[in-house]
């Protein structure tokens, strides 16, 4: 298996990354489809054989990669794989996306029943060994990064998401040993992952305000984010990217105190005002209408929408890359994906010329 770099594009994502930080020309916007499971397809597997076996993971992902030439690789282990790891029951369906099933505790107290996990937790070394493989493959042509879990997000698969909430209400200090114990387990996930010169990603779907207050960010959130953010800083010398579903507005203040290199957003937000709001903080990934837009739209609703998104993006100082708003749903056609990209494609001259 080798990487292939796509006909439409003149450099490879790596040579693009370093003209863009050395200020010299380059051929086209970065852009990540997140596709998510939908690689799944690429390979003619199930997504259930496609989570499940390493060898899918990479093939799928080398097969995504050569399909469509996005900017980035990644397979995981994200919120699921670590909720495994810790011991929660995860389903996975045939042909839809994986879930928990039983959470790992059912009570907050027994968190001190659980292990940190380490390398031979379940799954670990599926995750990282695919992982390691794609970074050999992809040497000096992709980047590779793993996905971590957010803090909030990774509790409430442990625990239970309203067992969970109710328990930064009633009770707080028994939310902030989960969440310590939580935050030792995702430094095991550093620690291991960054020996193969990866970059990490964080996607905290439960710390959206259209979810959780400001004030239980502010509390138990940003904290427990930021210690995960310097950790990764310190162990692989590179800045996180950081998602998170939903609107998330009333905490872009704390937001621009993270350590974070891309803070990506989902389309509940308006990309003009996100990309005025951190021009001089964080790169920007977003924010296309996944379902309305790239998955039911049509060629031109498609073209208009990334075009907006990238008069927007000329006003990042540091930076913007073309993502949709959340990983795209599962029967999104590939003619879809591609009118997608080629507008990237097309209208980069509006980043490339903003000055």
């Amino acid at each position: 298996m080798k990487l292939i770099i796509n006909c439409k594009d003149d450099m490879s994502p790596i040579e693009r990354a370093k003209a863009i930080m050395s200020g010299k020309d380059y051929d086209r916007v970065p852009f990540d489809p997140y596709l998510g499971e939908i690689k799944a397809r690429y390979i003619g597997k199930s997504i259930k054989n496609y989570w499940l076996d390493e060898e899918n993971l990479v093939s799928a992902e080398i097969e995504a990669f050569n399909k469509y030439g996005m900017d980035g690789m990644c397979i995981g282990p994200n919120a699921i794989g670590i909720s495994e790891a810790i011991g929660a029951e995860i389903c996975y369906p045939e042909n839809g996306r994986p879930y928990v099933k039983s959470s790992a505790i059912k009570n907050i107290k027994d968190v001190k029943y659980l292990d940190v996990i380490n390398e031979k937790s379940k799954g670990i070394e599926k995750y990282y060994n695919a992982t390691s493989r794609i970074r050999s493959i992809g040497d000096n042509i992709c980047p590779v990064s793993v996905s971590l879990s957010g803090p909030l997000t990774l509790a409430s698969f442990i625990l239970g998401s309203e067992n969970f909430l109710k328990s930064t209400i009633k009770q707080p200090e028994d939310a902030y040993i989960l969440l310590s114990y939580i935050f030792e387990c995702i430094k095991f996930i550093v620690d291991k992952f960054s020996a193969l010169d990866v970059s990490f990603s964080i996607a905290d779907p439960m710390a959206s305000n259209t979810v959780i207050s400001p004030r239980v960010y502010k509390k138990f959130a940003f904290p427990f984010t930021q210690k995960i953010c310097e950790y990764v800083e310190k162990r692989s010398g590179k800045l996180p990217s950081y998602h998170v579903c939903g609107n998330t507005k009333k905490s872009w203040e704390l937001i621009k105190e993270l350590r974070i290199g891309v803070f990506s957003i989902d389309n509940e937000i308006d990309i003009f005002e996100a990309c005025n709001e951190f021009s001089n903080t964080h790169i920007i990934a977003g924010n296309v209408d996944p379902l309305k837009i790239i998955c039911k739209g049509s060629k031109e609703s498609i073209d208009f929408a990334v075009k907006q998104s990238l008069m927007a993006g000329k006003t990042c100082g540091k930076g913007f890359i073309l993502t949709p708003g959340c990983n795209l749903p599962l029967e999104t056609k590939d003619e879809n994906i591609e009118f997608f990209l080629d507008a990237g494609r097309k209208h980069s001259y509006i980043i490339k010329n903003r000055y």
